[in-house]
């Protein structure tokens, strides 16, 4: 800890700073990550938040591997060698409706469509039809994860449309790019299983009422590609765990509690940090930052280093700018969590437990985003249920359960937060309890509104993606005209977060193609 020089300094350790530490150090980088939280992961730690629960690991950001699974990262890295333990999920998302029935999405494509059948003949027959082009539009993204794309929006769709040579698929995609996600499930799925499940997810990613989000139609389609979703065993830490493994083993250092007070200049050039406690890390070659290109641009700079114009290109990134965020409710409970009405109902024995359900019609759901974004409450908003024990029996005690529990809502309620947290935490457990048991064993629970996501995570208010994941900030727009490719205005400063390509969701890969392009700049 004596040593206060290094080749690069990485700021943030959650997974995309620790991916951009890794690749690094693989190249022969001398590095340190700081992170001003206690523990490594950020966002993406699966820890025990409840005291009186020590050994319930609870997630209260990211709790699945959807996208980084359909690439190679974790190969690249070894992150098996470092003690990486993957869990396949066998049906890793489903609906339930009050009456306890349920439509699973399993990873067995033709097992999904039997499972859809039950609900409309209809519905299987659109999901088997649309799977191609789906699988075009995933391999297509598959293709751009994993470096920066030049293409412009128009290229892009260009590109899009000439590999896919069929007029069904291109008649899709086309309508795809212009119609809201909500229009789209509206238009393709009949049944309430379908389109409140689409409804759900999508409603997560973005404004899922903003013509061009159609595209995340294809958002659930890596449960049926590759490797389909995965867990890691010991909750999210456990990937965590393996990037620091990996750091270590090239001899880099990870330092918690050490917040970032201010980016240090030197002819213009970034080539270090001022901690909080005022100690000063050197950077010969850079300074890769993983928080938000918000935070990293506009509070971490020196004032007045960016001119008027970036400056306010920097002030209007949409982070939640339809006022729609996440609300988190994770619980310790001491006993077993079950959906009663819902096991009694299944006659091919899967234990639903092991599913993360999800509630509300697509109307229903319409109307809560409507509501949510005058910044009001639904006596019923739809919830996200996931008991993560379930599939991972590591992270709780025996015979004990730990409850993940998601609702959308106002990123800035009507009165604020203060007088709503408790009112909206009520809510949310009111409307699970519909399909739970078991939570009356509860031993305790941890909370975070947005504005307690932004608190604690510096996540502008609440946004898990730091920018919002719309159509015209993606690739090199993101997070805004400019600013896409990483480095940024500031020689020797780069942006190596969520905000960047590829964007939100457990990937890593904004990390490594940050620190890729950072190693290119120096040769």
């Amino acid at each position: 800890m004596t040593n206060n020089t290094f080749d690069y300094i990485v700021i943030g350790a959650g997974h995309n700073g620790l991916s951009a530490a890794c690749t690094l150090g693989e190249a022969g980088q001398s590095v340190v990550v700081v992170d001003q939280l206690p523990f490594i992961g950020g966002l993406s730690a699966s820890r025990a938040w409840v005291p009186e629960a020590p050994n319930h690991l609870l997630s209260v950001g990211a709790m699945d591997d959807m996208l980084m699974a359909q690439t190679s990262l974790t190969q690249e890295l070894g992150l098996k060698k470092h003690g990486y333990e993957p869990i396949p999920l066998d049906a890793p998302y489903g609906w339930i409706n009050e009456d306890g029935d349920t439509l699973l999405l399993f990873r067995d494509f033709d097992r999904t469509l039997k499972e859809i059948r039950r609900f409309s003949n209809k519905d299987a027959a659109t999901y088997a039809e649309i799977r191609p082009t789906l699988d075009l539009i995933m391999d297509l993204v598959e293709k751009l994860v994993v470096q920066f794309p030049s293409l412009g929006k128009a290229e892009l769709a260009r590109l899009a449309l000439k590999l896919m040579r069929d007029k069904k698929s291109r008649a899709l995609l086309q309508k795809m790019l212009k119609l809201s996600v909500f229009e789209m499930i509206s238009e393709t799925f009949e049944s309430d299983a379908m389109r409140g499940l689409w409804a759900y997810w999508t409603s997560m990613l973005g404004p899922a009422d903003l013509e061009g989000t159609g595209v995340y139609l294809m958002g659930y389609h890596a449960t049926h590609r590759k490797q389909g979703i995965l867990r890691p065993r010991g909750g999210m830490t456990g990937l965590m765990n393996a990037f620091a493994g990996k750091i270590a083993a090239h001899g880099g250092e990870i330092r918690l509690g050490a917040g970032v007070h201010e980016i240090l200049l030197s002819t213009g050039r970034a080539d270090g940090v001022r901690l909080t406690d005022g100690t000063e890390l050197r950077a010969r070659r850079g300074v890769l930052a993983s928080c938000a290109p918000q935070v990293t641009l506009s509070k971490l700079l020196p004032q007045g280093t960016l001119d008027r114009r970036l400056t306010n290109k920097v002030a209007m990134i949409p982070a939640n700018g339809v006022n729609v965020a996440a609300f988190k409710i994770d619980v310790a409970v001491g006993g077993r969590l079950d959906y009663p009405k819902a096991a009694a109902k299944r006659h091919d024995g899967f234990d639903v437990r092991r599913t993360t359900l999800m509630t509300g019609t697509l109307e229903e759901h319409y109307r809560h985003l409507l509501a949510t974004k005058l910044g009001q409450i639904v006596d019923t908003p739809p919830v996200y249920m996931a008991v993560l024990s379930a599939s991972d029996p590591t992270i709780a005690p025996a015979g004990q359960d730990v409850l993940y529990l998601h609702s959308n809502v106002p990123a800035e309620p009507i009165g604020g937060w203060e007088a709503n947290k408790d009112l909206y935490t009520q809510t949310i457990v009111k409307s699970a309890e519909r399909f739970l048991s078991g939570l009356d064993a509860e031993i305790g629970r941890v909370v975070h509104t947005p504005k307690d996501f932004e608190d604690r995570f510096a996540t502008p208010k609440g946004c898990y993606f730091h920018v919002d994941m719309t159509p015209l900030r993606l690739g090199t727009n993101r997070p805004a005209p400019e600013l896409g490719g990483y480095a940024t205005p500031v020689p020797g400063l780069y942006l190596a977060g969520a905000g960047s390509h590829p964007g939100g969701t457990i990937s890593g890969w904004c990390g490594r193609l940050a620190a890729q392009t950072a190693i290119a700049d120096e040769s």
